[in-house]
């Protein structure tokens, strides 16, 4: 059964132009905060309009991608309305993705325009520009749009470098491609602002705002999706019609970078249309996360599960979050027991409501949420209006009854255009126009559904399929474990799995009763449990700011489990080969390892 849902109709109005109408009443209301500086929605829609307008001095009304890679997010929020009211596709993406796939990101999809950091920029990133066609490159700085004063005490206090880069990359002999024009971002913003006449764009159907670079905590190469403009109206029709009770002046930090998806559409456009007060904190560091709540006085934040996580560590005095409403959880599925140690952090924080949403990518819009009213532990969630929601066999993609696993198929007023990849198209669309999620989920008689994971998150042994899902589920529950992710290795053709568990610090010297929990979890799979491997934290992913999970892998050695008669812990290390080499070891040998680096090397 597919419920019904409200009906989203298209506004059909440019994306600025929806921004302007929504925030009538809020010229004089702060619609931005950076680093000391703040803007009006009336200086923001300026701001806007300057970039349009020099975006269509530099090269007309050409529909062409401007890359954004800038964690100066005031620059970059700037460049991205301004392309896409300048009819410009903007194509958000970390630092990483354009060192590593210059050409795909830039040439393939005829980018001649990039706006980049001056951190990001080096020797090697200029000739791969260079060789990709690449003609405009804006220099963006930190320090834009940044208070004097902030300015003024970080370069007293020795924080701030005032260093111009295209000024010291020619001092330093290196020599500009000839074929490339620079020019910094000051002096770009100027020329819009210069021309004083207004250029009226008409409204397209099915025009596309955006490629937003996803994938960087589920696949090793990034996926573009193509974002329609008239799906980011939509999404704030979503929002006028969901018991969201938001209200005008809300202060919304935004801890996500802006060129992943997620945080861009949600950590911002969300703000903008709702007249939120977006509190902009560029950096990736999920462990200043519960400070960073307080510095910015926040109603409001969107973070990945990772990021709540670390609220029990973080010493925070009871109640000192009480000014925070609502924390959205996205990115991950979430488990119950996860839910339940989130929420009875934010209890003693005073934080009032932490929920679950899903589905904030590939639609550009979040899809489902979970109840505020409701259990403690409570994870499921229920469609948005306007979207629908079913669950299909993975195999014949037939309806399944209620109460049966099988993939989340979803249909989305909001839906994307597709991937840059044309290839992957096939697998993202069903023939009847909804959405393959790839997500293994279920509904309940209540109707409402739960997300468990990927459908990649399985290992085969046997010829039996486990869900690591369901390991991971189990092994949260214990009081002493912080995170946990199961991972998995092929030895001698068979697939095992290896558990990676974040300790908490008052468990740091009983990691033997850890094992011994596990050692006593009867969930299918567990009987070829590889062992358990002790860290501090979980890597941070430097593009993305969730765990780093993809690299768990590249750890080989250091996995510990009870013997049958549990007086013995054995070590297991898996060697160059890929063989697995098990041997006894003391209790205290048993080690929590910092930054992933064993201590020790592998026994031979």
């Amino acid at each position: 059964m597919v419920e019904k849902n409200n009906e989203i109709k298209n506004p059909k109005r440019r994306v600025v132009e929806d921004l302007k109408i929504r925030n009538a009443n809020n010229d004089n209301l702060i619609a931005s905060e950076y680093f000391g500086s703040k803007f009006t929605f009336a200086e923001t829609f300026k701001m806007f309009n300057d970039y349009k307008k020099a975006f269509l001095s530099l090269d007309g009304k050409k529909e062409k991608p401007i890359i954004i890679s800038a964690p100066s997010t005031i620059a970059t929020v700037n460049a991205f309305y301004g392309a896409i009211d300048a009819d410009k596709i903007a194509v958000p993406a970390g630092p990483g993705f354009i060192h590593a796939f210059t050409n795909r990101f830039t040439k393939e999809i005829g980018a001649e325009t990039a706006i980049i950091y001056d951190g990001f920029l080096n020797e090697d990133l200029i000739n791969k520009l260079a060789k990709a066609e690449v003609k405009n490159v804006i220099v963006t700085s930190i320090t834009d749009y940044m208070s004097p004063y902030i300015i003024e005490m970080g370069q007293k206090f020795g924080t701030l470098n005032p260093v111009d880069f295209l000024d010291e990359y020619v001092k330093s002999g290196k020599s500009l491609p000839a074929n490339m024009n620079f020019i910094r971002l000051s002096e770009f913003a100027k020329t819009g602002n210069d021309i004083l006449e207004d250029t009226e764009l008409p409204y397209q159907e099915n025009k596309i705002a955006a490629h937003f670079l996803t994938g960087a905590t589920t696949s090793r190469i990034p996926k573009g999706v193509k974002i329609y403009a008239d799906g980011l109206n939509k999404m704030a029709q979503i929002y006028d019609k969901t018991w969201f009770d938001f209200q005008v002046g809300d202060r919304n930090t935004v801890f996500i970078p802006i060129f992943y998806a997620t945080g861009a559409i949600h950590g911002i456009h969300a703000g903008l249309f709702s007249g939120f007060t977006n509190i902009y904190q560029p950096k990736y560091d999920r462990f200043a996360f519960g400070k960073d709540l307080i510095e910015t006085k926040a109603k409001i934040a969107l973070v990945a599960p990772s990021h709540v996580a670390t609220l029990d560590e973080s010493g925070l005095p009871d109640n000192s979050l009480s000014h925070v409403k609502y924390i959205f959880i996205g990115g991950e599925a979430v488990s119950p027991a996860q839910m339940e140690k989130y929420r009875k952090s934010a209890k003693r924080l005073g934080i009032k409501y932490i929920l679950n949403g899903y589905g904030m990518t590939e639609t550009a819009s979040m899809t489902g949420v979970s109840d505020k009213h409701g259990k403690n532990d409570d994870v499921t969630i229920s469609p948005v209006p306007g979207v629908k929601y079913r669950i299909v066999d993975p195999i014949t993609r037939q309806v399944l009854p209620n109460n049966t696993r099988g993939i989340l198929e979803k249909y989305s007023p909001c839906e994307c255009a597709g991937y840059t990849d044309e290839s992957l198209n096939k697998n993202l669309f069903t023939p009847d126009g909804w959405i393959n999620t790839g997500d293994v989920a279920i509904k309940y008689d209540n109707n409402k559904y739960r997300i468990f994971g990927r459908g990649t998150d399985y290992f085969k042994n046997g010829k039996e399929n486990y869900a690591m899902f369901d390991i991971e589920e189990e092994i949260i529950k214990h009081p002493g474990v912080a995170e946990a992710e199961v991972i998995k290795f092929t030895i001698n053709n068979e697939e095992y799995p290896a558990i990676v568990v974040v300790v908490k610090q008052e468990w740091k010297n009983r990691l033997k009763e850890i094992l011994n929990y596990i050692n006593s979890l009867k969930t299918p799979g567990m009987e070829f449990n590889i062992g358990t491997r002790f860290i501090s934290h979980f890597n941070t992913n430097p593009i993305t700011a969730k765990r780093d999970y993809l690299s768990l892998t590249d750890y080989k050695d250091g996995y510990y489990k009870l013997a049958s008669d549990q007086n013995q812990i054995l070590q297991t290390d898996i060697d160059t080969e890929g063989h697995a080499i098990t041997y006894p070891i003391l209790d205290n040998e048993v080690i929590i390892i910092d930054n992933n680096n064993l201590k020790r090397e592998l026994k031979k």
